[in-house]
């Protein structure tokens, strides 16, 4: 068992998403149960379980986990959420599964001081009982994922802005599977970061030292709080102190139970969980510029004077290690267009804006956010001068301002970047894999693992990994596609088997998952696997590695099944152009 400096072992079961009592929800055995019986009968239900201060050992809040009917094909929330997606439910699901978390609640008579978390989702109407007042009986907190972060920055943050002007708090899950989560923390200013234990057991070393101190920046500078997800023995209690944590959550603590058992037996908190004070003004003008101007006064100069400030702050973000935003706008010159595709690979977030404030304002500038650098350029024309209206900054505040108003006002897609993802090379020829030799063993193992998962109530993942060389290049690319497999290998959790399939085919076969959440598990260790690639891919730019997956008995039945739908995955994959997080087949 791999162990990181900072404690960290690969677990085998996160304690947030396991049921209260083991689920045996295979659908050849489970009762017949479907989605409009589940919603039309009001059948979902809840379970709660304790957010604790980590030196006390001291209740502060309850987080709020939905499940299905018990015994039922639909018991566990993965279940749910896949019935769901299948039928375009998504959304009432989720409005159905706040109202349930709501109601059960305020039903046990759960009020302040405790804390109240509900997950939530960036792009859903919030349900009535949320905006009518009745959350006001407690402090609540909606959880929203990297994931939805890291995709959808602009709507996360709208949706955050949204939750506070309401009087709730926002907490952040799931860290640390990319990198940009840890450039937007500045800008999102969660409440509370949520570290999974487990997912960070996934990551080098190096890879947790850096989500560690981004979140330690960050808890010092706005007073974020920092919750431990997982925490199942004292030794993860001390896992969770090491990583800067305060509050843990997990079955060290108590397992999920009926709202009324867990206060019955529990004392009451001492105070409710604090949020953060309103951030200072942002953008106090009609557009970046004007708001940058009003705090900084603009300067005239000519254009070799805006290039060279241009150039030395990109060139500082290029040199620096963290992870950070960085947002280009405007017009820009061959070469500073070969800078920002440097940037692009280096910064955890980059997005180009035609304008300062994507309206087409004739403005040029780079903006960058990192834990601990911030710096602006911003430059106007002058009309009919040949000079502009530069505005410089390194005032933290001011910056992080403009940063979060350009981030969150942008587009969801923003067209024709300046920076951008630099484009995977042209990969080699390959023909679709067939699931024949070599891989034709692969099929029996996870069908072995599989009869033992459904022996233990537990799931089966499978990820191929295709690591192809650009065309022109496979003649001399051996020992970088060599060290890119030795990156990934060292990537694999060490409860999971890598095994080699072919010479460019690998396949990473994840055994015990729980049920609940099981496909967020293979997609942090995809994630894994493609942030380790990132790292080599300055030395190595012509390797690609593509991903597909699949997850049993959720998505394939048989161990046949499972390899044919990762194979399939992996070919979508590689069409696609490598480096492709979409890793299910659809």
């Amino acid at each position: 068992m791999t162990t990181h400096p900072f404690g960290l072992k690969s677990a085998t079961r996160r304690a947030d998403v396991v049921p209260v009592t083991p689920l045996r929800t295979d659908p050849a055995t489970a009762a017949p149960v479907d989605l409009d019986r589940v919603l039309g009968e009001d059948a979902l239900r809840t379970v709660f379980q304790l957010v604790v201060d980590l030196d006390s050992r001291r209740p502060v809040a309850v987080e709020a986990l939905v499940r299905g009917p018990r015994g039922s094909g639909l018991a566990t929330p993965g279940q749910l959420f896949d019935a769901a997606a299948r039928t375009g439910r998504v959304a009432e699901l989720d409005r159905a599964c706040l109202r349930t978390a709501l109601r059960a609640a305020t039903g046990a008579g759960l009020a302040a001081p405790w804390t109240l978390f509900l997950n939530g989702s960036p792009d859903r109407e919030l349900p009535a009982e949320l905006t009518a007042g009745v959350a006001g009986a407690r402090p609540v907190v909606v959880d929203l994922t990297e994931r939805a972060l890291t995709t959808r920055p602009g709507q996360v943050l709208r949706a955050a802005a949204g939750l506070r002007a309401r009087g709730l708090g926002v907490a952040l899950d799931d860290l640390g599977a990319d990198p940009a989560a840890l450039a937007l923390l500045p800008l999102l200013r969660p409440d509370v970061v949520k570290l999974d234990l487990r997912l960070l057991a996934a990551r080098p070393e190096a890879e947790v030292a850096a989500i560690v101190q981004a979140v330690s920046a960050q808890a010092e500078r706005d007073g974020t709080t920092v919750l431990a997800e997982g925490v199942e023995t004292e030794e993860h209690l001390r896992t969770a102190r090491a990583l800067g944590a305060t509050l843990g959550q997990g079955w060290l603590f108590g397992r999920p139970a009926a709202l009324g058992d867990l206060l019955a037996r529990t004392p009451v908190p001492a105070h409710p969980l604090p949020v953060l004070p309103p951030a200072g003004p942002g953008g106090d003008g009609p557009t970046p510029f004007a708001a940058l101007e009003r705090r900084r006064p603009a300067r005239r100069a000519g254009t070799d004077v805006v290039e060279e400030a241009l150039r030395h702050l990109e060139r500082h973000a290029l040199r620096g290690v963290e992870p950070s935003t960085v947002v280009g706008v405007g017009a820009t010159s061959p070469e500073r267009a070969a800078r920002h595709e440097q940037l692009a690979r280096r910064a955890g977030f980059a997005l180009s804006l035609p304008g300062a404030d994507g309206r087409g304002e004739d403005v040029r500038g780079t903006v960058v956010l990192g834990p601990h650098f911030a710096g602006a350029v911003l430059a106007r024309p002058v009309a009919g001068t040949g000079e502009f209206d530069l505005v410089v900054s390194h005032d933290r505040a001011l910056v992080t301002a403009l940063v979060t108003d350009l981030v969150r006002d942008a587009p969801d897609h923003v067209p024709a970047p300046v920076i951008g993802p630099v484009p995977a090379p042209v990969l080699a020829h390959r023909p679709a894999v067939e699931a024949g030799p070599p891989a034709a063993g692969l099929g029996e193992q996870v069908g072995e693992a599989l009869e033992e998962g459904r022996r233990a109530g537990t799931g089966t993942g499978l990820l191929v990994v295709g690591v192809d060389a650009a065309v022109g290049t496979e003649g001399r690319c051996g020992p970088a596609r060599a060290e890119v497999v030795r990156r990934m290998r060292r990537a694999v959790r060490s409860v999971d088997r890598w095994l080699p399939v072919g010479p460019d085919l690998f396949a990473v076969l994840l055994t015990g998952l729980p049920r609940s959440g099981s496909e967020g598990v293979v997609e942090r260790v995809a994630d894994a696997l493609l942030m380790a690639v990132e790292t080599s891919m300055d030395s190595h730019p012509d390797v690609s590695v593509s991903i597909g997956a699949s997850l049993a008995p959720t998505r394939a039945h048989t161990g046949a099944e499972a390899q044919r739908q990762a194979l399939a995955a992996l070919d979508a994959a590689r069409r696609a152009g490598g480096h492709c997080a979409r890793i299910w087949l659809v």
